[in-house]
């Protein structure tokens, strides 16, 4: 507009002047002879026709800053990059290609590796195996899923409409035609291990709080006491819990007997099996309330499935060979679990937007868009950004040192800003928190007008 309106006041000018010559004549009598006062003197040299600059249609946008709200004295060290999804164009960046502890945003890399490998409609399967020498003595065999419950028909745990541990003991009971059951090996041999494995850098207090369990290829109800409530008190031996949840479902037909660890032998046959709901599903509940059980048995099944053996160190290399034919740069990530909680994971801001940036566009990964957290509805973002209620969708993420967020700021004028935010220090509290909510919903309120200072 401000071209336009000066191309017209120009117009004016120069109509006035010509009018004038018409009035009163030549300024000089020699006016052909005379350079004009803005012309060389130069005889030979001709005035160039000017060409008018292209005018834009689009009204210039006054650049939109957060510097307040971004040196909030809570918002410790802080690492963001926003993007206009229209363009693509980053628009605020703070270290944003630089690698730091996601907290629970590193479920969306998890969701996206799983999805990529083992593809949404993967179940995971729980089976009994009946020794062929003795055959009192069975194998209760973990196949990675940790949704299956001791809950009885028409009672719903956590996990929606998971397989019953009942179900498949009276396959098993059918299958044994009257044999009493003098032993129930319980085998988590999947994920290796015979208890499970509690990483030395999460926090005990996950057992305590009931936000993490050990992880284990065999588990019930995630291992929780409660199976219904999501935090729920966790045991040191998920293994041994679920060998002594199953005997219970046999009743009479294992009353005596023993539960202990070991392997199944090659020669055992199979004589009962349940399998999991499809991924797709641990994944919505996943993203959507930030489950840390199913986030890690997604991350050892990943790497299972690329042949990596399904320990806690192969992940890295694990999530690399899963998303490499996505485009992503996935050079210097360290993924040392599925859930995020250790604080020696290293995935910048930056990545987590090519990742947003890509999901809607990827067929396999935009399954991923009905699990994230959206303000003002259930989940993890169902008592933030109140007043933003169906525009901010982001995953959340906590530990000890940092809150972040990653996720989708769809703008009244329909716009949408696609953004990945930590705040992160040696320790932090909900302060913290609402410093890094203020701070994004400053990028909201700016719109696509947002600018570095």
């Amino acid at each position: 507009m401000k071209q336009r309106l000066i191309g017209i006041a120009s117009g004016l000018v120069v109509g006035l002047v010509g009018l004038a010559l018409l009035l009163v004549g030549p300024l000089s009598p020699n006016r052909s002879s005379a350079p004009a006062p803005s012309q060389s003197a130069t005889p030979t040299q001709t005035a160039q026709p000017t060409q008018s600059e292209p005018v834009s249609s689009a009204p210039e946008v006054e650049p939109c800053l957060v510097t307040d709200l971004e040196n909030d004295p809570l918002i410790l060290q802080l690492q963001a990059q926003v993007r206009d999804a229209s363009t693509s164009a980053i628009i605020f960046d703070r270290s944003g290609a630089i690698a730091a502890r996601p907290a629970s945003v590193q479920k969306l890399l998890t969701a996206a590796a799983a999805l990529k490998t083992l593809g949404a409609n993967y179940t995971a399967t729980t089976r009994v195996f009946q020794d062929q020498t003795n055959k009192s003595v069975i194998y209760l065999v973990g196949g990675g899923d940790p949704t299956l419950t001791r809950l009885s028909e028409g009672v719903q745990s956590v996990y929606k409409n998971a397989p019953k541990l009942d179900v498949l003991a009276a396959q098993a009971i059918r299958s044994l035609g009257g044999v009493s059951v003098s032993k129930i090996v319980v085998d988590s041999s999947l994920f290796g291990g015979p208890s499970g494995e509690y990483l030395s850098v999460w926090d005990k207090r996950g057992l305590s709080e009931g936000y993490q369990p050990y992880i284990s290829a065999l588990q019930v109800d995630g291992d929780r006491d409660n199976p219904a409530k999501l935090s729920s008190k966790r045991s040191t031996d998920p293994v041994k819990r679920a060998g002594d949840w199953f005997k219970r479902s046999l009743g009479q037909s294992a009353k005596s007997a023993l539960v202990e660890k070991g392997t199944t032998p090659p020669t055992a046959k199979e004589i009962a099996k349940i399998s999991s709901r499809p991924i797709v599903e641990w994944i919505d509940y996943m993203l959507e309330v930030s489950d840390n059980t199913t986030a890690e048995a997604l991350a050892r099944l990943v790497s299972l499935d690329v042949g990596l053996g399904g320990g806690s160190g192969t992940l890295t290399q694990a999530f690399q060979q899963a998303l490499a034919g996505t485009g992503l740069n996935l050079t210097g990530i360290k993924i040392e679990d599925g859930s995020g909680l250790s604080k020696y994971n290293q995935v910048s801001p930056a990545l987590m937007n090519d990742l947003l940036t890509l999901i809607p566009k990827d067929p396999e990964l935009n399954v991923m868009l009905t699990g994230f957290p959206v303000a003002g509805s259930p989940g993890s973002l169902s008592d933030r950004f109140n007043d933003y209620t169906g525009d901010i969708v982001a995953k959340t993420g906590w530990i000890r040192t940092g809150y972040t967020l990653a996720g989708y700021l769809n703008l009244k004028d329909g716009g949408q800003l696609i953004f990945t935010a930590y705040n992160l220090g040696d320790s932090v509290n909900l302060d913290h928190r609402a410093a890094l909510d203020r701070l994004v919903e400053g990028f909201y309120n700016c719109g696509t007008a947002l600018r570095d200072r």
